[in-house]
C-alpha cells in the first residue's frame, strides 16, 4: 500500500476501461495515479510512502515499518527452491556409499530428497500464487489460469514436475515396500521421467521468456553478463540432468556415474539457479527470472525516522555480498539442521549405550535447531541491509556469527555420526562373517 504524507494534488478520474487495463496487464506501470494503490499489486518485499508533490521523480522512498506475507512471496521462493537443491545436493552426496542399515539411508538420502521434493513444489506454487496476483489489488488469489500472465505457464510446468517427482522420492518409504515390483519401479523412474519433462518444458519456457535462447545474440548484445541469462540456463541444464538420470535409473538405478552423478550435477545446475534468484531479490528485482514487469522499478531511497529523505548513496538496491552471504548461511543451516534431526529420530547402533530419554533429548534439541533456523529465514525476509538504529545492527551481527557456528557445529556432527556409524557397521558385518580382521572404511 502507499501511503501519502503531506498534501497531494488532486488525480484525474478513471474509466471503467482504465481500471481494468490497469488491473490486468503485466506492463502496467507499477505506480500508478491513484495513491493508495500498491505496486505490483502489493508483490514485492518492501511498501512505499509518497511525500509532498506525487508528480516530483523524488517523492517516492522505501517504508522500512510495513512488512506483509503477500510482499515477500519471491523472498520464499528463492528459499524454497535453494533449500530443496542442497537438500538434493546432499542426498545424491551421501547416496554414492552403500550402507548396511536403511535408517542410514532414510537419514542421509530418502528423507532429504523428499523434503527437498516438497520445497520445490512449494516453491513453484508460491512462483505461481505470485504471478497470479501481480496487477491485482486487494484479497489475493490462490489459484486461477492465467496464461496470459508472466511467469504463469513457467511456474506451472515447474509445479506439475515437482508434484509428478514428489511419487519418486517417495517410493522407497516402507509403506511402499510390499507393492508389486512393476509398480515401484514406475514410481521410481517413470514419475521421475514425467517431472523431469516438466523441469525441461518450465525452464525451456523461462529461456525464451527471457530471449536466452541465441546464445551468439545474446554474447553480441551483452546479455550473457545478466544473471537472468545464466539463471535460465542453469535451470534448463539441471532439468536435462535430472531427465537423464531418470531414464538411465529404469535400465541400472544403483549407476553411480548415470545416476548419482547426473542427479549431483543437475541438483548443483538448479542450486545454482536459484542463488541467483536470490541475489536477485537482494537487489529488489522482486519479479525474479520470470516476471520482469515487477522488476522495472523508480530509483528508491531510504528514508529517516523523521521522514527526512537520506543521500542515497545508502544504495537499497546494491546487493552486499556479504549480507548475501549470511543468507545462504541461514538456508544452509536449515538444511543441515533437518538432516540432524533426521538422524536422532532414527535408533542406530551407536545409540544403543543411550537410553530412552537421551534418545529424546538429541531429538528434541536436533528439532529446536530446525525451529530456530526456521525463525531466522523469517527474520531474514525484511532485513535488505543492515539495520541503522543501534542496537539493532550489533543484534544482527551477533545473529550471524550465531549462525556461522552453529552451522559448523552441525556439519562436524553429522560428518561424526556419519563416519562413526559407517566403522560400526563395518565390524559388526565382519564379524558377522568371521572376519576377524577390519579395515576401516574410506571417508565419504
Amino acid at each position: 500500500r502507499v501511503s501519502s504524507s503531506g498534501s497531494h494534488r488532486s488525480q484525474p478520474a478513471r474509466t471503467p476501461e482504465d481500471e481494468t487495463r490497469f488491473n490486468e496487464k503485466d506492463d502496467a506501470p507499477l505506480i500508478g495515479p491513484n495513491p493508495t494503490r500498491s505496486i505490483g499489486g502489493g508483490m514485492v518485499a518492501l511498501e512505499l510512502s509518497g511525500s509532498g508533490d506525487l508528480g516530483g521523480e523524488n517523492s517516492w522512498v522505501l517504508d522500512d515499518d510495513r512488512w506483509r506475507w503477500r510482499h515477500t512471496v519471491s523472498y520464499w521462493v528463492c528459499v524454497s527452491f535453494i533449500l530443496g537443491s542442497l537438500l538434493f545436493v546432499s542426498g545424491c552426496a551421501f547416496w554414492y556409499k552403500h550402507y548396511v542399515y536403511a535408517s542410514r539411508t532414510r537419514a542421509l538420502v530418502t528423507y532429504p530428497f523428499l523434503l527437498g521434493s516438497v520445497l520445490f513444489t512449494l516453491g513453484a506454487y508460491l512462483g505461481m500464487f505470485q504471478a497470479i496476483n501481480v496487477g491485482v489489488r486487494g484479497r489475493s488469489t490462490l489459484w486461477r489460469w492465467a496464461p496470459e500472465k508472466d511467469g504463469f505457464l513457467g511456474y506451472f510446468y515447474y509445479l506439475v514436475g515437482a508434484a509428478v517427482f514428489n511419487i519418486s522420492c517417495a517410493e522407497p518409504l516402507a509403506v511402499f515396500d510390499d507393492w508389486p515390483v512393476w509398480v515401484k519401479r514406475e514410481m521410481a523412474w517413470g514419475a521421475a521421467e514425467v517431472g523431469s519433462v516438466f523441469f525441461v518444458l518450465g525452464a525451456w519456457k523461462e529461456v525464451t521468456h527471457n530471449g536466452c535462447l541465441d546464445v551468439r545474440k545474446c554474447y553480441e548484445n551483452g546479455k550473457m553478463r545478466t544473471v537472468v541469462f545464466w539463471l535460465s540456463w542453469n535451470n534448463l541444464s539441471g532439468g536435462c540432468w535430472f531427465f537423464l538420470a531418470a531414464c538411465a535409473g529404469r535400465f541400472d538405478p544403483e549407476s553411480k556415474g548415470w545416476v548419482y552423478t547426473t542427479y549431483l550435477i543437475g541438483s548443483i545446475n538448479f542450486f545454482i539457479a536459484s542463488s541467483m534468484m536470490l541475489f536477485m531479490w537482494k537487489g529488489e528485482q522482486y519479479g525474479l527470472g520470470f516476471i520482469p514487469s515487477i522488476n522495472r522499478l523508480v530509483p528508491l531511497r531510504p528514508v529517516t525516522s523523521g521522514g527526512r529523505v537520506e543521500d542515497s548513496s545508502k544504495g537499497y538496491r546494491k546487493v552486499s555480498v556479504v549480507h548475501f552471504f549470511f543468507l545462504q548461511t541461514y538456508i544452509a543451516l536449515t538444511g543441515a539442521s533437518f538432516i540432524d534431526f533426521c538422524f536422532a529420530t532414527q535408533r542406530f547402533s551407536v545409540y544403543s549405550k543411550y537410553h530412552g530419554f537421551a534418545h529424546f533429548h538429541e531429538a528434541i534439541a536436533s528439532l529446536m535447531g530446525v525451529f530456530m533456523a526456521v525463525g531466522l529465514l523469517f527474520m531474514a525476509s525484511i532485513l535488505h541491509h543492515t539495520p541503522r538504529i543501534h542496537p539493532f545492527d550489533k543484534l544482527l551481527w551477533w545473529a550471524n556469527v550465531y549462525v556461522f557456528v552453529k552451522l559448523i557445529q552441525i556439519l562436524v556432527s553429522i560428518f561424526e555420526y556419519y563416519t562413526v556409524a559407517l566403522e560400526t557397521e563395518e565390524k559388526e558385518a565382519s564379524a558377522a562373517m568371521g572376519n576377524t580382521t577390519f579395515a576401516p572404511p574410506p571417508m565419504v
